[in-house]
């Protein structure tokens, strides 16, 4: 009869840690928006766009070991007729205040 009670009682403690851990926030892997928009910026600021009509930002992130975020960011920039006219590849690791820690950009096809 004791082994029975404390199975259940270990078995209720169990339910409701599992509970608890389930209504804790659920940390993100993905940055904030602020920080891809900040990485984003620097890529239109060493990006030619002059003669582009639309521009699109592919952003993929991950956490990095420390505070912050990397992302690579491949940019389509568009003339007309919805032809590609250049396109961007860059890498940006941006800590969690959304400042720039590394940053780099090359043309694809150059």
């Amino acid at each position: 009869m004791k082994i029975h009670k404390t199975a259940i009682s270990l078995t209720l403690i169990g339910l409701f840690a599992a509970n608890v851990a389930s209504a804790l926030p659920e940390f993100t892997k993905e940055a904030p928006q602020s920080s891809i928009d900040t990485c984003v910026a620097e890529v239109d600021s060493f990006a030619y766009l002059e003669d582009a009509k639309s521009v699109i930002h592919n952003v993929e992130t991950k956490e990095r070991r420390v505070s912050g975020h990397k992302m690579h960011i491949q940019t389509l920039v568009y003339g007309e007729g919805d032809a590609l006219i250049r396109e961007y590849a860059a890498n940006c690791s941006i800590n969690g205040q959304d400042e720039i820690l590394r940053f780099r950009i090359h043309q694809k096809g150059e």
